[in-house]
């Protein structure tokens, strides 16, 4: 779903924008059997396993798993990011799991971000240069422990509950205030996805680097790699293709490394 610049101005107005059934009910999905299979349980089955996670809990961008990888770094939320930043020359700075199960105890204070997303100051007026997304992949109800997002000079009793269909996606800002929310309902999961994204020119925004040493993968980062197109690698810090940095030889080597990466649009711009 292409995001508007209209919905773009209300973001900036209110500091946070929902925008409902951004994904597609086959995307939608996708995500969600890569939750269950490779992060975290749905609810009966956590129940019939002693409420105990029986996945890897593999919480962090990228994982070997398409659909996971596709939603963090889908094309219409890209676009909406370099619309927001002012650039194209963006990254992606966050991707990570989430889910709370009714019965469990959270953390309900409402906060704002930037503590932990930039090591810049507290900006007063939001610049937007700190772009941060929270998916639901089920739907939500007001029973099921939805994010409530508190609109730009609002108090927190005014809150806005995330009350959603699965595959909604939130744009916020690391300044808005947001809270999450208990359980009602004595039986149900919410499981959710954060992604964030930064300007390049700005390495002291982002909170993390995709690599090994973030505890990826190999095989989860082959598989980002050989299915991403050029402009989602560009996500991870690569250039476009025609950059110098892609020789022949720089070429072959990422083909050598990644199986099934495609160096096709790499040599053609080099042509």
């Amino acid at each position: 779903m292409h995001i508007t610049d209209e919905q773009l101005a209300r973001y900036k107005k209110a500091g946070f924008l929902i925008v409902e059934n951004f994904l597609s009910k086959e995307e939608q999905e996708a995500a969600l059997d890569g939750i269950f299979s490779l992060f975290a349980p749905p609810y009966d089955r956590w129940v019939a396993n002693n409420r105990e996670n029986d996945t890897a809990n593999q919480w962090l961008f990228p994982w070997d798993h398409s659909g996971l990888n596709h939603v963090t770094t889908h094309p219409d939320l890209v676009n909406a990011a370099e619309r927001i930043l002012g650039t194209r020359e963006i990254r992606l700075g966050e991707g990570h799991l989430g889910m709370k199960y009714a019965g469990q105890e959270h953390n309900t204070n409402f906060h704002i971000d930037y503590g932990n997303n930039t090591l810049g100051p507290l900006i007063d007026p939001d610049d937007f240069m700190h772009l941060a997304c929270f998916y639901c992949f089920d739907d939500v109800t007001i029973d099921t422990a939805p994010i409530r997002m508190v609109a730009n000079g609002h108090p927190d009793e005014e809150f806005v509950a995330m009350v959603v269909p699965g595959g909604s996606v939130c744009l916020y800002s690391v300044f808005t205030r947001h809270a999450a929310s208990d359980f009602i309902a004595d039986r149900g999961h919410r499981p959710a996805m954060w992604v964030g994204f930064n300007r390049k020119d700005r390495p002291w925004d982002g909170a993390r680097t995709f690599t090994y040493k973030s505890a990826v993968k190999g095989e989860a980062m082959n598989r980002f790699m050989a299915e991403a197109s050029p402009r989602q690698r560009e996500l991870l810090g690569f250039p476009p293709p025609g950059d110098a940095l892609w020789t022949e030889q720089y070429i072959e080597g990422m083909a050598t490394r990644y199986k099934g990466f495609d160096p096709a649009p790499y040599h053609a711009a080099r042509k």
